[in-house]
C-alpha cells in the first residue's frame, strides 16, 4: 500500500508539475505575442459618481496599468454664453485627478459637450450658436485653449451631438481650427461622432458628420459604437460585431486613416421592460445583480457575439437585458488588431465587467 501511494503521489507530483509549466508556457507565448504587436490607444471616459454608479477613480487607480489616457467628462457649452463653457466640478479636484493620472503615465483629454438632457433641440441649438459664427467660434477655442494650459491637459476631446445639419461644415471647420491652435501647443485633439454603417443601420444622427473632413482634421475619430439598440429600438445587442466591424468599413471608405480611429466600446447595458415599455441604462454589476436576484439564465447569441437574459420581476412585467462583457469585448479587440486601428475608447469607467482588465492585455498591446 505503501508503494502504491508513494507512485500516486509521483504521478499527482507530475501532473501538477506539467499543468503548471503548460500554464507558464501559455503566459509566455501571450507575453510575447504581444511583444511584437503595435501599441494601441486604451482611452477611458471618466466621470464623477452617477446616482449609485460609482465614478471612475477606483477604476483608474486599480487598473491604470492597462489604460493610456483618461477623459473627464466635466465640461459643456454655456448656453447663456456662446463660446464659453461649464464646469461641473472645481479647480482643485480637477488638479488632484489630472495630476494623480499624470503620475500614473497617463494622459488625461478633457471632454467638452452639448448635452442638455432635459431636450435635444436645446444642445443643438447651443451648439450652433458657436458654431455657425467665427467670432463665437474663436472665443470658444480661445477659452479651450486657457482651460488646457491652465490645467495641463494633454488634448481635448470634442463630443458634441445631435447638431443640425446646416452645421455640418461649420462643424468640420471648428475642429480644423481647433486643430490647428492646439497642435501648435503640443495638444491633441479627437472627435466624438456617431456609429455610421451608410445603411439602415447608420445612427440618425450620422449623416451630420462629415468623416472625411474630420479625419483629416482632427488628429482622431472616436466612433461611438454602441447603442445599436437602445431605448428607440426593440430589445437587441449594443454593439454587434458584424455592426461594429460595418462602421470601421465605412470609416475606412470615407478616408478616415485606420491611425486615426478610436473604436467606443461599450461598458454597460440596456434593460428593457418590455411590459412597461420602458429601458434602463444599466452597469454591468447591476445587470449581474438582477440576473442574481431573478436566477436567469445568461445566453450567448451568435449573430452578434454578445449576452443577453431574460426574467420576469415581481410586479410580473417581462425584461430583456443586453450588454457586454469580457468575451464580447474580446471579439472587438480582435477588430482593432485586423484593422490596425488606433485603439479604443471605453464608456465609462467604472460600469465594465472587471474582466475587462484581463481581456486588454491579452489581446493587444498597451500604449503608455
Amino acid at each position: 500500500m505503501a508503494k502504491n501511494g508513494f507512485r500516486a503521489f509521483i504521478i499527482i507530483s507530475l501532473s501538477i508539475g506539467l499543468l503548471l509549466m503548460s500554464a507558464c508556457s501559455q503566459i509566455q507565448k501571450k507575453e510575447e505575442d504581444n511583444k511584437d504587436k503595435t501599441p494601441r490607444e486604451i482611452l477611458g471616459f471618466y466621470t464623477e459618481q452617477e446616482g449609485t454608479y460609482p465614478g471612475s477613480q477606483p477604476t483608474v487607480d486599480s487598473q491604470f496599468k492597462s489604460l493610456s489616457i483618461i477623459a473627464p467628462f466635466w465640461y459643456k457649452l454655456d448656453d447663456k454664453n456662446p463660446g464659453s463653457i461649464i464646469d461641473s466640478v472645481t479647480a482643485d479636484h480637477k488638479r488632484k485627478v489630472i495630476q494623480s493620472a499624470h503620475e500614473k503615465n497617463l494622459k488625461v483629454h478633457m471632454v467638452v459637450h452639448n448635452l442638455f438632457y432635459e431636450t435635444v433641440e436645446k444642445g443643438k441649438q447651443v451648439a450652433s450658436n458657436v458654431l455657425s459664427n467665427g467670432d463665437n467660434r474663436h472665443v470658444f477655442i480661445q477659452n479651450l485653449r486657457n482651460e488646457i494650459n491652465q490645467f495641463n491637459y494633454d488634448g481635448i476631446n470634442i463630443d458634441m451631438e445631435n447638431l443640425y445639419l446646416t452645421d455640418r461644415d461649420s462643424f468640420s471647420l471648428m475642429i480644423k481650427e481647433l486643430s490647428d491652435a492646439l497642435n501648435r501647443d503640443g495638444k491633441s485633439v479627437t472627435v466624438s461622432v456617431p456609429a455610421n454603417t451608410g445603411d439602415s443601420r447608420a445612427n440618425p444622427w450620422s449623416p451630420w458628420f462629415d468623416y472625411e473632413r474630420l479625419g483629416q482634421y482632427s488628429d482622431g475619430l472616436m466612433i461611438m459604437t454602441y447603442d445599436e439598440h437602445n431605448p428607440r429600438t426593440k430589445p437587441g445587442s449594443t454593439a454587434s460585431v458584424d455592426w461594429t466591424e460595418a462602421t470601421i468599413r465605412y470609416a475606412l471608405k470615407h478616408g478616415v486613416p485606420r491611425s486615426k480611429i478610436i473604436l467606443g466600446i461599450a461598458g454597460y447595458g440596456w434593460d428593457w421592460d418590455t411590459t412597461a415599455g420602458e429601458t434602463k441604462y444599466s452597469s454591468y454589476e447591476e445587470l449581474m445583480g438582477q440576473k442574481t436576484k431573478y436566477k436567469a439564465k445568461v445566453k450567448w447569441d451568435a449573430g452578434s457575439q454578445t449576452p443577453h437574459f431574460s426574467y420576469v420581476d415581481e410586479e410580473h412585467h417581462s425584461h430583456q437585458a443586453w450588454y457586454e462583457n469580457s468575451k464580447s469585448l474580446g471579439y472587438k479587440l480582435n477588430l482593432v488588431e485586423k484593422y490596425n486601428l488606433r485603439g479604443i475608447g471605453i464608456w465609462r469607467l467604472g460600469l465594465e465587467d472587471p474582466k475587462y482588465w484581463k481581456t486588454i492585455p491579452e489581446k493587444i498591446k498597451v500604449k503608455k
